[in-house]
């Protein structure tokens, strides 16, 4: 399923290298957060960010902690047992487009 979510980084994007399962190299990756407000006094739901390729590249330049962003993407789940075995899951978004900031008019 596809999405457009907003909300505001977690954390400064930052680029992995993960090997591929099946032995045959590495690939790059860069991976951040976003919290998105559902309701003005709510708590926000956080969305691990994933990007790849020239998407990868802008958002090394421009997903910095705290900055609005708005993005594309393929959500998906991961989901995990914690330390008292329950089962925690959490929405991930492939970007596929990144929203970036317009540059403002010089005064």
């Amino acid at each position: 399923m596809y999405v457009v979510i907003s909300g505001h980084a977690g954390k400064t994007t930052e680029l992995k290298d993960i090997d591929r399962r099946d032995g045959s190299g590495s690939f790059s990756i860069a991976e951040s957060s976003l919290a998105v407000k559902v309701t003005k006094d709510g708590e926000p739901d956080w969305y691990k960010l994933k990007f790849r390729g020239d998407r990868m590249i802008n958002a090394g330049s421009y997903v910095q902690k705290g900055s609005l962003q708005s993005v594309v993407g393929k959500l998906t789940f991961e989901d995990w047992l914690d330390a008292d075995e329950n089962r925690v899951s959490k929405g991930v978004v492939t970007v596929t487009e990144l929203q970036l900031p317009r540059k403002s008019a010089e005064a």
